[in-house]
């Protein structure tokens, strides 16, 4: 018997998707109507088996329809399968995406009973979803639009996927997608929204969109493809010719979708393009949006950043759409509201509205002389680009002390790393200690306009929580707080001597009763804490660590110096039970098990946490939340911090490093040029001192053992962090130069005759990251060998090498230390520092190195083959260097660093 006439076409464009078409196709065989469908698969020349999988599903369904051609882009595979529809609806389904069994189902129903054109389910994504402008319709059950007026919102819905289109009216407006570009689908769905006289929208999820954590997908990396300017531009130009066909209603739907749009890439365009480029962009939305009202531009951009570039096309003004740093420069007050200072008419006016200020305190301490308090924080100015100074000046008012003093604007080389336009956006001022009244004061960053004055409530940040115990100036206590949620305050108390002192620890006590009666956060330790303290005061504890489960590095170096040398009591280890270091520190006592009892009580009196990495990560025992602890407990214990660093700092690492975002009281150098970077670039001042690497102490050679050590660093772009487990790779590590890097160097024949024929095993240390993603690629033969940290530490694997390869890490300057020859691998330079969030600092391989640059696996294995032919000699060239840059050598690391650490003055009482 033949069955009933398809209803549904059903088109699927196939693209190299072997991984997740059988998903698809199965959710399309399971439509509860999949009998009055016709499927059109459409193979667009893929080269991984996909097409393969649609001519067995064809094969398996008399109304399947498969078809192959020359990769061309989805939006041709659509084209050439919309051009055999012969059904009176169409649907489009991605090859990666799911429908639910009734999709199809439930918009044909409503497609039909509506004699509408086009109907509208729910769609969501996954694994996780996704807030959509678009979705505000729905959660109001199914329901009949008259026209896309009705429900606005779903002009921002540009895809044709979730959607059923009557054929016939798709074809009677001449409808189809763009080909060559992306946003091929907009060409379509848009226009079909406004044009269309009746949509269903159903209430109910028919589409699963997949979002691909790989970076495939063609929407990752919107803003940074160029081709997705022009080719959204191509889209906006397609859409603005439509004005004079719509109704003034329809219009204004279709000018939220123009403004909307393009605001990302109006805004971001003078990053990435040159002036030619620029100058075309510019005339084309000069074109699109010179007719649109300021007001309703101000009403759909997202804030005052987007409009800048609105407001260049409104006024013609080129160099404020290519150059805004240029054109803006400061900021004018109007009734405590601050606008961009750019002379407008009054009809422009909403587009130079500053929307949001931020504003940031990071630290407070204390000058040499104790009698001045400098606030150093940062302010960002939504739409004000700080590539330089700033022409309005600032001011600091600390209010309840009738006190505003000069701000000055500062450059800041981390927030540059993070954001170009945000170079001068730092700010310090100096508050004299004898002009603070007593009490709490809030602080409040002051615009002092030519036209008038407003101000903002300064907030606060880790780093200001990190640096908020108390600041003892003669007999004036100031303690760094918040009041509500984020609020920046200072609380001064005067008051010399005994009594003071007294005056000063009932206040607190107060406070711990207080928090404790109201089961804040930490309410258990600050009680704690309270009790134990008349017993603990006196002790000078020092908490010492590196990673949970490490004992390797400068910490454990400096511990065992503290404990065996100066046999110092009141030092502690800390460190996950686990751990195989455990046993390096067998015999040397204080060693604290991590998550223990002891671990957290020490953690509540400690006067120093003194670490190698990051001390939050690192020392906080795992249920104390970073946040709430910097909030709550933090500022209560008071303790100096110090960082003993992992490796030589020779990149711009301000991003992470900077002493606005550590707070770290002293950070340890091994070498003078490194200090003087550290201390201007990081503003760490006199906080960093060149003491050398406790490590180094122990870093005497040991080679013969005929090993070459391989031991590049980490990309946090190709694996998930230890220290953040959330954070997934932005791309796969299989596909990446640094795994074709190592395939091509243990795949190396020219390597393996040279290692055999001087008897030279390769050994590989991964990273600590990178070790569950590489270390498959070292091959089982006797040339090769995996290190096992577990059985040897990192440094005597250094110290047993006779040749060190490295990329870019700073163990390299271990091995410089040791006098060891070395290479470096620069085999993905450009993705290192371009997607690591590295820059540049002082220190250039090339010109002040120890050791040959290579660019690949080809270089690298010359390299290696020059060096054992002469006997693994590092060069006079690269001894000078290493002389050079370490000038002091004499194994009294620990003995200064401990000197150091001892001088700090240690948590207030």
């Amino acid at each position: 018997m033949v069955g009933p006439d398809p209803q549904v076409t059903i088109i699927v464009p196939v693209y190299n998707v072997v991984d997740y078409l059988p998903e698809t196709l199965a959710s399309i065989a399971a439509q509860t109507v999949f009998a009055q469908c016709h499927v059109i698969l459409v193979d667009d020349g893929s080269t991984d088996g996909s097409d393969l999988l649609a001519k067995q599903f064809a094969a398996e369904h008399a109304n399947v329809t498969a078809v192959q051609q020359e990769n061309s882009g989805p939006g041709a595979a659509r084209n050439r399968a919309l051009d055999m529809a012969d059904t009176p609806y169409v649907a489009f389904v991605d090859s990666d995406d799911i429908l639910p069994p009734r999709a199809i189902e439930v918009l044909l129903k409503a497609i039909v009973k509506h004699q509408a054109s086009i109907a509208v389910g729910d769609m969501d994504t996954f694994p996780k979803p996704t807030k959509f402008l678009w979705k505000k319709p729905f959660g109001k059950g199914d329901r009949l639009l008259e026209t896309v007026v009705d429900a606005p919102e779903l002009i921002f819905d540009a895809g044709p996927c979730h959607k059923l289109y009557d054929l016939a009216q798709l074809r009677a407006h001449g409808l189809r997608f763009r080909e060559g570009v992306h946003f091929e689908d907009a060409f379509l769905a848009v226009p079909m929204l406004l044009k269309a006289e009746r949509i269903a929208l159903v209430d109910e999820l028919v589409y699963q969109y997949r979002r691909r954590d790989s970076g495939n997908s063609i929407m990752d990396n919107l803003f940074v493809r160029e081709a997705n300017y022009w080719d959204h531009l191509e889209l906006c130009e397609f859409l603005a010719d439509l004005r004079p066909e719509l109704d003034v209603f329809r219009r204004e739907v279709l000018e939220r979708f123009l403004v909307r749009s393009y605001q990302g890439f109006a805004m971001r365009a003078h990053t990435l393009f040159g002036e030619a480029e620029l100058w075309k962009i510019f005339e084309k939305c000069t074109r699109i949006y010179q007719d649109i009202d300021p007001a309703f531009i101000a009403r759909w951009t997202a804030d005052t950043r987007h409009r800048v570039a609105y407001l260049a096309f409104k006024c013609y003004d080129f160099e404020l759409f290519a150059r805004p740093w240029k054109r803006v420069q400061g900021v004018v007050a109007c009734g405590g509201e601050l606008y961009l200072d750019y002379p407008v008419t009054p009809a422009l006016l909403p587009l130079t509205r500053v929307t949001a200020v931020s504003t940031r305190v990071e630290q407070v301490r204390l000058d040499g002389s104790g009698e001045t308090l400098r606030v150093s924080g940062h302010v960002q100015i939504n739409g004000l680009p700080m590539h330089r100074p700033i022409k309005t000046s600032l001011g600091l008012r600390v209010r309840g002390s009738g006190l505003t003093v000069p701000a000055v604007i500062e450059r800041r080389a981390d927030l540059k790393s993070a954001d170009e336009s945000r170079e001068w956006s730092g700010f310090s001022a100096e508050i004299p200690v004898a002009q603070l009244r007593n009490g709490q004061h809030s602080l409040r960053l002051v615009f002092l306009t030519k036209t008038g004055q407003a101000s903002r409530q300064c907030l606060i940040s880790a780093a200001f929580l990190r640096d908020a115990p108390m600041k003892l100036a003669g007999n004036t206590r100031v303690l760094p707080g918040f009041t509500g949620r984020d609020n920046a305050t200072l609380l001064v108390q005067r008051g010399g001597g005994a009594e003071g002192r007294r005056r000063w620890r009932r206040m607190l006590v107060r406070k711990d009763l207080r928090h404790a009666l109201s089961r804040r956060p930490f309410w258990k330790q600050r009680l704690l804490r309270l009790v134990t303290e008349p017993f603990m005061r006196r002790r000078d504890v020092w908490l010492v660590g590196e990673r949970k489960d490490t004992a390797q590095d400068n910490s454990w170096h400096l511990f065992r110096y503290l404990r065996t040398e100066e046999r110092r009591r009141n030092v502690y280890y800390v460190i996950t039970k686990d751990s195989p270091d455990r046993e390096r520190l067998r015999g040397l006592g204080n060693v604290v098990t991590y998550d223990s009892f002891r671990h957290k009580f020490l953690m509540l009196h400690a006067t120093k946490l003194i670490n190698s990495y990051d001390i939050d990560s690192y020392m906080l025992p795992s249920r104390w939340e970073r946040g709430q602890f910097l909030k709550h407990l933090n500022w209560r214990i008071g303790p100096d911090r110090v960082f003993l660093q992992h490796g030589v700092t020779d990149k711009d690492v301000s991003g992470g490093l900077h002493r606005a975002k550590t707070a770290v009281d002293l950070f340890v150098a091994a070498a003078g040029k490194e200090a003087e970077y550290v201390a201007d670039r990081f503003d760490y001042g006199e906080a960093v001192q060149r003491l050398g690497f406790p490590r180094f102490d122990a870093l005497t050679p040991d080679r013969g053992h005929r090993r070459i050590l391989l031991m590049p660093t980490w990309r946090s772009y190709l694996v998930s962090p230890s220290y953040n487990p959330s954070v997934r790779p932005r791309f796969p590590f299989e596909t990446s130069r640094y795994a074709q890097f190592l395939r091509e160097l243990f795949g190396s024949e020219e390597l393996r005759s040279v290692l055999r024929r001087h008897g030279y095993v390769l050994e590989y240390l991964p990273h600590y990251e990178m070790r569950s993603v590489s270390t498959s690629l070292v091959p089982p033969e006797p040339c090769f060998a995996l290190v096992d940290q577990t059985e040897r530490s990192v440094q005597d694997s250094l110290r047993q090498c006779d040749l060190f390869i490295t990329d870019y890490s700073s163990t390299a300057f271990d091995v410089a230390y040791l006098g060891t020859p070395l290479i470096y691998a620069h085999f993905d330079s450009d993705d290192f520092f371009s997607l690591g969030g590295y820059r540049k600092g002082y220190f250039d391989h090339r010109q002040h190195g120890f050791g040959p640059v290579c660019e690949n696996a080809e270089e690298t294995v010359k390299a290696i083959v020059a060096y054992l032919e002469r006997g693994c000699v590092r060069e006079e060239e690269y001894d000078r260097r290493a002389a050079d840059f370490f000038t002091v050598q004499d194994r009294n690391n620990c003995q200064r660093v401990a000197a150091a650490i001892a001088a700090l003055p240690g948590p207030q009482r």
